[in-house]
């Protein structure tokens, strides 16, 4: 006797698919009347749990991972995940340079000046400032000149200039919560999401039609945007 073939529609693996899929952003945005309200409550979940998961990860490791520019690096790739800024190579890279950057500029500066103190905490004098300057400098330049652009790990050289990257534990750290907060922008962009987020490179193709959420601002004609329009075409007729 043979058995009853159940069609792909009524499995269980399709019907599941089926639930994650009407239940994910992409999908909810585009059928749902209350798109703002969801997307905000996608953006503090997304950037709550992500800063979640890296204090768990520090207490239960003893590895610093929790440092200021993560905050913003979160922000950027939750809340327009589908921009060149948050992809996966621009976050890594853009805050491995700056930490790298930042250190350069202090070895350089402690070299130069042995006998004066660039610890963490240590007074704010001339030594401090161009070493600063420097590096910040520095990173805003390979950045741009890598194509890598994450403008919170400007934020990263500044601290790696102000000599708080004191032992490599703490550079261990930074590598390592970069690295974890962009395995779970990966797993909760793609899953939660439904977005093609990137693996490794920005893909123009794929966040052409993503709007707001690649970066690029509404395109309706309101009050300041139709004066401007109106101003230049009396200026060039």
């Amino acid at each position: 006797m043979k058995e009853r073939s159940v069609p792909p529609q009524q499995s269980r693996l399709y019907r599941l698919i089926l639930t994650i899929t009407r239940h994910q952003l992409s999908y909810v945005l585009q059928n749902s009347r209350h798109r703002r309200f969801l997307f905000l409550f996608f953006l503090f979940f997304a950037g709550g749990t992500a800063l979640a998961i890296l204090s768990v990860m520090a207490s239960l490791t003893r590895l610093p991972l929790l440092f200021p520019q993560l905050g913003p690096s979160a922000f950027i790739l939750f809340y327009t995940p589908m921009s060149e800024q948050a992809s996966p190579r621009n976050v890594l890279l853009a805050h491995f340079m700056a930490v790298a950057t930042g250190l350069l500029c202090l070895w350089l500066m402690a070299g130069l000046f042995p006998l004066e103190f660039l610890g963490a905490g240590s007074a704010f004098n001339w030594q401090r400032e161009v070493v600063v300057a420097c590096s910040v400098g520095l990173a805003c330049l390979l950045m741009a000149v890598a194509n890598c652009v994450h403008p919170p790990a400007v934020s990263s050289a500044l601290i790696a200039a102000l000599g708080y990257f004191e032992t490599p534990l703490h550079l261990l750290g930074i590598g390592s919560a970069v690295v974890l907060l962009l395995l779970w922008a990966v797993f909760f962009n793609r899953l939660v999401g439904g977005l093609p987020y990137p693996l490794w490179r920005f893909d123009a193709a794929a966040a052409r039609n993503f709007g707001e959420l690649a970066g690029v601002p509404a395109r309706e004609l309101n009050f300041w945007r139709l004066a401007a329009m109106k101003g230049f075409q009396r200026r060039n007729p």
